[in-house]
């Protein structure tokens, strides 16, 4: 009898110890599925990126770009904020160093950046336990620290992707910022944009094989299916065979612009957007609640919220029209398509706009 008794309370403790271990392998698994569930966003950012010039990729060969124009959104007319090198303010402060203006508005859904003390897509995906990373392919970029992982070298493009392929599949990231810089370096003028047989050209159909990459490896990991891609640039390029983008010169702020994913109209186009929007729709993606603004009041500001339109005309079911206020291009209609090289000329607009 006593053999017995030791037999079933030997057999009830072996129980109870594996319920633990039971409970903690549902949870790992649920949690596994929740990620599963989790869309990933995708900017994939080509620094100068302009219409004219993927299209003449896409004809050259760019078969990824090709696939994601036709069965996603390209829009017609794309500006990016102020393509000036650095945001630089009255008091001669220079708060995201050497990042661009249209760089931060990816991230800020804003039209000026008086501080860094705004929220953005990182900020707002580590809310919800997104995992994120922002690789960008040089040094200038390395004022964006949110994101949970970020590198800000001048490496290769393909180590750009390498990286962010490297975070999605180690960390589940599922918010991933790219950004591709060595198609700057082939610039030779416009005239590049246009020739299926320049160096310019050969080099964004370079870019298009690391997006074939990245294409290739999450539909390996079962994760294409719920992915959302922006392809898109942070500027245009100018007129000069010189490898800049003055803000003097309209071209500068002209940029590609395609949304790709689960509800967008395939094969379609819209007529507008800037470069704010993006972050609108990049949280939109994710999910997650609207991005706040300004974490600090800034009180020459009428609204301390974000500037950028929600595109909800990229979405299957709706119209193509939408009312946006189209503040960037009304400012380059304004100046006759060539304002100063200024930042401060461009905030003091913004704000005028803001504060109507």
């Amino acid at each position: 009898m006593k053999i017995i008794f030791t037999l079933v309370f030997t057999a009830i403790l072996l129980t109870n110890c594996r319920q633990p271990k039971q409970a903690k392998q549902t949870t790992v698994q649920q949690s596994e599925m929740s990620k599963d569930k989790q869309p990933i966003v995708i900017q994939f950012i080509i620094d100068g990126l302009m219409k004219d010039a993927a299209e003449t990729a896409i004809e050259a060969g760019a078969e990824n770009l090709k696939y994601l124009a036709k069965n996603g959104v390209v829009v017609s007319d794309a500006y990016s904020n102020s393509p000036v090198g650095r945001v630089k303010l009255p008091d001669g402060s220079e708060p995201w160093r050497g990042a661009s203006p249209p760089n931060i508005g990816m991230h800020t859904g804003t039209h000026v950046f008086e501080s860094q003390n705004l929220d953005d897509i990182f900020l707002s995906a580590r809310r919800k336990g997104i995992k994120s990373v922002y690789v960008g392919g040089h040094t200038l970029y390395d004022v964006f620290t949110t994101a949970d992982t970020y590198y800000a070298e001048i490496i290769t493009d393909s180590a750009v992707v390498d990286l962010g392929i490297k975070h999605i599949k180690e960390d589940g990231a599922r918010l991933v910022r790219l950004h591709l810089q060595e198609i700057r370096s082939s610039w030779k003028g416009p005239k590049e944009k246009n020739n299926p047989n320049s160096k310019y050209i050969k080099a964004i159909l370079n870019v298009d094989a690391q997006l074939g990459k990245l294409v290739s490896f999450l539909k390996k990991q079962g994760l294409w299916e719920n992915a959302f891609f922006v392809i898109s640039a942070d500027h245009g390029m100018g007129v000069l065979k010189k490898s800049n983008h003055l803000s003097e010169q309209l071209s500068s702020w002209q940029i590609y612009m395609n949304f790709y994913g689960p509800g967008i109209k395939k094969g379609d186009t819209i007529p507008y957007a800037e470069s704010p929007d993006i972050a609108i729709l990049t949280n939109y993606f994710m999910g997650l609640k609207p991005l706040k603004g300004y974490t600090l009041n800034v009180d020459y500001l009428k609204s301390n919220r974000t500037t950028g339109v929600f595109l909800n005309n990229i979405f299957e079911g709706n119209t193509k029209e939408i009312n946006h206020p189209k503040w960037i291009k009304s400012y380059l209609d304004n100046n006759k398509s060539s304002p100063p090289n200024d930042y401060l000329h461009y905030r003091e607009a913004m704000i005028k706009f803001i504060n109507k």
